[in-house]
């Protein structure tokens, strides 16, 4: 799968552009603060609809306009598709090949990406809504139907929690209790498969980035891939949860409160492991995730590298480097500087110059 062409209108600092990418790695240069990740963002949301950011519509509108654009065209196999953002300050209108896309499964996973950012390093240590989204993210592209499943959950989790918030007799409660063990179960089971096909490719990616001196493991909590088993524990959990759930008004267990936890030669990684380690780690997710997708749909994703060599040591840089002239597919990469990539042997570079919200081809 290859971008072609990218449109920009009004999008954060950026008023107005069209970039045409390379085939093979196209390094956004300059200094910081000028737009350079908005333009990975532009291309993170065609294919997630929405920022990797946390941010609300408003922020992605800059100050030109009430609305901003996000178009992107596409080939894959010879077949041109066309994707486009309106971006509202209460909404997103979303329309492909010109035509609004009437379920999730016409939206997701069909213009995959994977990225790095800097802010991902942080995962491991950070809170455990982080790393659940990472997998989910994950997830999602190669199951868009998750999404779905997802959003059912959710709905079944808020009436839930409405009627314990306001007293309500537990028989008033039970008919959604159970609606809450059926498509919690399926979420969690849904991650479960997807880490039992990952893991192995992650973790054959960390011994390659440390030398084969640890084992990098993830941990899900209650893991199973029997739909059956998974019911019957979260249904067993919330029994014992009862009392404690009438008291504070609130569900005490399931998928919205698992902790993947990340591990490192069996001792918890956000405790005990160094930021180099944690470096290693999501990288070796993000390597992992890209050949999942690669071998799941048939195709290269785009992946999108936000100052990556900020953040990865000589010899991470030197992992991740052999992995990417390995692959085939299209690079977008933000930096500073673009030596690096240079003296690596990198071929196909095409250039672009960012200043000031205006891109500039170099080439």
């Amino acid at each position: 799968m290859i971008l072609k062409r990218l449109v920009l209108h009004n999008f954060r600092n950026i008023e107005s552009t069209e970039i045409k990418p390379g085939p093979g790695f196209n390094i956004l240069t300059g200094d910081n603060g000028q737009g350079k990740t908005n333009i990975l963002e532009s291309i993170y949301i065609l294919g997630h609809f929405k920022s990797f950011r946390r941010n609300r519509n408003e922020d992605l509108i800059g100050v030109t306009d009430i609305y901003s654009r996000v178009s992107g065209e596409f080939y894959l196999g010879g077949i041109r598709e066309t994707v486009t953002l309106k971006i509202l300050k209460d909404q997103k209108e979303i329309l492909i090949n010109d035509k609004r896309p009437l379920q999730s499964s016409d939206m997701f996973g069909r213009f995959p990406s994977v990225l790095f950012s800097p802010e991902e390093v942080a995962l491991p240590r950070g809170y455990p809504a982080a790393r659940r989204a990472l997998i989910d993210r994950a997830l999602c592209q190669t199951r868009p139907s998750f999404i779905d499943l997802t959003r059912a959950y959710q709905r079944c989790l808020r009436q839930r929690n409405i009627l314990l918030k306001e007293g309500a007799p537990v028989r008033s409660v039970y008919p959604w209790t159970e609606e809450l063990v059926n498509t919690g179960a399926m979420v969690r089971l849904a991650r479960c498969q997807y880490l039992d096909r990952l893991l192995p490719l992650f973790k054959s990616a960390y011994r390659e980035i440390c030398g084969d001196r640890e084992l990098a493991d993830i941990i899900y909590p209650g893991y199973s891939t029997t739909l059956s088993v998974l019911q019957e524990n979260l249904r067993s959990t919330l029994e014992r949860e009862t009392s404690r759930e009438l008291k504070y008004g609130t569900t005490m267990a399931g998928p919205h409160r698992d902790d993947p936890v990340f591990m490192l030669d069996n001792r918890v990684l956000g405790i005990y492991g160094s930021q180099g380690q944690q470096r290693s780690f999501v990288l070796a997710f993000k390597t992992a995730q890209i050949l999942d997708l690669e071998k799941e749909t048939g195709f290269c994703p785009l992946l999108l590298l936000d100052d990556m060599t900020s953040e990865l040591d000589r010899k991470r840089q030197e992992f991740f480097f052999r992995f990417l002239q390995q692959r085939q597919g299209q690079v977008f990469i933000s930096c500073t500087e673009h030596s690096a990539f240079q003296s690596a042997g990198f071929k196909c570079l095409r250039m672009f110059r960012v200043k000031a919200g205006t891109i500039c081809d170099r080439d």
